[in-house]
């Protein structure tokens, strides 16, 4: 069961982060709650984490929550972390870190975290020169992916679209 008081902090701060507000201050309560927090309150930590990267906040503690979250069980928590690394990648944020942490999203089970962590690999291409030519490896292996989804996002890591 969601607390309360975690839950009325994260809807503040969503709205917030949604108006475009900085609020890079609340980094440090967001990280404990991956830790501390209940599979939904993560769920809603992670998103937040990520629209700070949306919002372009240049402070490398995003990639670390971000990244302290790969494995999570929860798929959308998940996609929230892959979704976060390509964003982070537009405020110029990004190393090694973010692309062990793709290579793993993108074998996800899950098709809509492994379109997004395809997505997110054309993003640290297009924004900072990260590649990795094991991580193209497993793009060019999303290529013929069921899901069109999928594949036309690993098209876009590749920069074959």
């Amino acid at each position: 069961m969601i607390e309360v008081k975690e839950e009325d902090w994260l809807a503040e701060l969503e709205s917030d982060l949604r108006a475009k507000k900085d609020r890079s201050e609340a980094l440090d309560e967001l990280f404990q709650l991956t830790f501390l927090g209940s599979p939904e309150i993560r769920k809603k930590a992670a998103w937040c984490v990520a629209k700070m990267g949306q919002n372009k906040v240049p402070d490398t503690r995003i990639v670390d929550i971000l990244i302290s979250l790969t494995a999570d069980t929860d798929p959308e928590t998940r996609e929230s972390v892959a979704w976060g690394i390509g964003e982070v990648a537009g405020a110029g944020i990004g190393d090694g870190r973010c692309i062990s942490a793709l290579k793993m999203l993108a074998k996800d089970g899950d098709r809509d975290v492994k379109g997004m962590a395809a997505w997110a690999t054309g993003r640290l291409r297009n924004k900072l020169s990260l590649t990795d030519p094991e991580l193209d490896e497993i793009m060019k292996g999303m290529l013929n992916d069921g899901s069109a989804y999928v594949a036309a996002s690993a098209r876009f890591a590749l920069g074959i679209e």
